[in-house]
């Protein structure tokens, strides 16, 4: 199969439907993806052209008249669509939420959509355990140190305190301060992508 990392040629998918492409071996029923998924051009010497899905991470063999022209810079912020990070669909801009307003009023948006917040977000903390959460909060005034960073401050001063949960069963944890908690995150709270932080850093420590 052809590696699709680095290329840069991206295409709409605009009819959600195409033949994927399997390791090499053609398949005979035709799949179903998203409409308006933005994906890599690997191949469009024939009507029928090969195409790298990011957001369902497979290729596709898709009629070339079910492809239009897209220009990703025209996209995100300043512009009436977006491409969202997960699912690689362009949608309205309306469809993101609004993340934070800047000083002149600009509305920045999330990155992911919000069908993709929904599996992003999964489940809140359940009343029960959020009122245990309140009760066991750090008090302000108090020095307090990270589990994680191991970094102490005094809370509500220097350092702030949040309650971090288990988006996927709802369980409140504990609590972190607001950077681990941002970095967990980020981190999509799995232990492959911190297994993989580790790997990187490993791969390009410096030894004396």
């Amino acid at each position: 199969m052809t590696n699709p990392i680095g290329k840069s040629s991206w295409i709409l998918c605009v009819s959600g439907s195409g033949i994927a492409n399997n390791h090499g071996v053609r398949d005979i029923i035709p799949s179903h993806f998203p409409a308006n998924s933005v994906g890599i051009v690997l191949d469009d010497s024939d009507t029928e052209w090969l195409v790298f899905l990011p957001g369902q991470n497979q290729q596709f063999y898709i009629n070339s008249e079910h492809l239009a022209e897209i220009d990703i810079y025209q996209t995100g912020k300043g512009f009436e669509s977006k491409i969202c990070n997960i699912c690689f669909v362009l949608k309205p801009m309306d469809e993101f939420q609004v993340n934070q307003t800047d000083a002149k009023g600009r509305k920045t948006r999330r990155p992911s959509c919000n069908i993709c917040r929904q599996d992003i977000d999964r489940r809140a903390i359940p009343s029960r355990e959020r009122k245990l959460s309140q009760r066991l909060r750090p008090k302000k005034g108090t020095l307090w140190q990270c589990p994680i960073c191991r970094k102490m401050g005094i809370v509500g001063v220097n350092v702030k305190v949040v309650a971090d949960h288990d988006h996927y069963a709802g369980r409140w944890r504990g609590f972190l301060c607001d950077s681990c908690n941002t970095g967990l995150g980020r981190f999509k709270n799995g232990e492959n992508f911190l297994r993989n932080a580790i790997a990187y850093l490993k791969e390009h420590e410096i030894t004396n």
